[in-house]
């Protein structure tokens, strides 16, 4: 029986092969045993397909949205944070050294005329036994400006202040500066070869009373200045103003101004008679006005609104600068100010009575 089979099959096979007209393929595959027969399966079609390669492309655009969001938050973040540490750290260093301005000068006074007195204006005021070995301080014998500020038509402002050490403690360049050593400390805007960025800087330059006893007019003390060191770094620009009494000291109708230095010793000097002395003076300085235009480290990120706002005028000490064009880009800017009351230099209740004046009969 198993034979008869076999030779059935056989010859159902021999007869397809040899007559392929006479019945159909599926017919004739069928009678083949082990040969796999067609079936319909299922899966994706292109619509299908479609659809979810637009949910897929969907997600990946929200995830990508969010993490651009995200980092342009973490930047502005971190351009804010640059800037609040450089006010918070920087300027307060700068404002303590300032209180000390003038601390043990002859006079209790700060104007343009004062020798070895604490802010230092004119050559007048460095003192005739000192060689203040500046190149970059005076025009004209006069504090003048130093480097280009990132703003359009304005220079940087420079300030010298000078004071006698309380107590042992270390000068704005960080050298050691022990008690009652004289110091001066210069604060520009410039960059050195080795740190390209325009930061706020200070240099310092120390010496001993009895170095300035040993000191003549004709062989003066020559000030050594040591290297400057970032108080503030990336400044756009740094401006100083000082304050004054703008009119008589004991008058009503007198009140207190800011100025420049420029337009400070632009203004007139009044034939005053001070304790006895009778001497052309401008105004005693009372006070210090700083203001910084600083801009962050890195980029607050591709945001146009930054841009714009850099094309904007900034308001520093109550004048308007503007950047140039170079600057305008996406680094976070804000300024910077502080107001310093200059403690040692309010010795005198009076600055005497104007010599011009039939009332000015004498001393103060």
């Amino acid at each position: 029986m198993k034979k008869s089979l076999t030779n059935h099959i056989k010859q159902s096979s021999s007869s397809c092969a040899r007559n392929p007209g006479t019945r159909s393929i599926a017919s004739c595959l069928a009678t083949r045993p082990g040969v796999a027969r067609f079936h319909r399966t299922s899966g994706f079609t292109l619509i299908e397909l479609m659809v979810s390669l637009a949910l897929g492309l969907i997600i990946v655009a929200a995830a990508t949205q969010l993490f651009i969001t995200g980092l342009t938050s973490y930047k502005l973040q971190k351009a804010m944070a640059h800037i609040q540490d450089s006010a918070s750290f920087g300027l307060n260093f700068i404002v303590d050294d300032i209180r000390k301005a003038n601390l043990s000068s002859p006079m209790p006074a700060v104007n343009d005329q004062i020798a070895y007195s604490g802010i230092i204006l004119t050559s007048n005021n460095v003192g005739s036994k000192i060689n203040l070995n500046c190149t970059a301080c005076f025009s004209d014998n006069k504090l003048t400006s130093f480097g280009n500020a990132n703003v359009t038509g304005l220079a940087n402002d420079q300030l010298l202040i000078r004071y006698r050490s309380p107590q042992d403690g270390f000068d704005c360049s960080g050298n050691s500066l022990a008690k009652d050593v004289y110091v001066v400390q210069r604060y520009f805007v410039g960059s050195t070869s080795t740190d390209l960025r325009q930061s706020l800087r200070c240099q310092a330059a120390q010496y001993t009373q009895a170095q300035l006893d040993a000191a003549t007019e004709t062989k003066p003390l020559l000030l050594n200045w040591t290297t400057s060191q970032v108080i503030l770094p990336n400044v756009d620009f740094f401006q100083v103003r000082l304050g004054y009494i703008d009119g008589e000291l004991e008058s009503t109708s007198s009140s207190l101004a800011y100025t420049d230095i420029k337009n400070y010793m632009a203004l007139s000097a009044k034939t005053k008679n001070i304790d006895g002395v009778v001497q052309a003076v401008r105004p005693h300085v009372h006070a210090i006005q700083i203001g910084v235009l600083v801009q962050s480290a890195d980029s607050a990120g591709h945001q146009s609104i930054i841009k714009d706002r850099n094309k904007e005028p900034f308001q520093v000490l109550g004048t308007q600068v503007t950047l140039t064009p170079a600057y305008q880009d996406t680094r976070l800017r804000q300024v910077v100010d502080q107001t310093i009351s200059l403690r040692n230099a309010m010795g005198w209740v009076t600055e005497g009575c104007d010599s011009s004046k039939s009332s000015c009969t004498g001393g103060a």
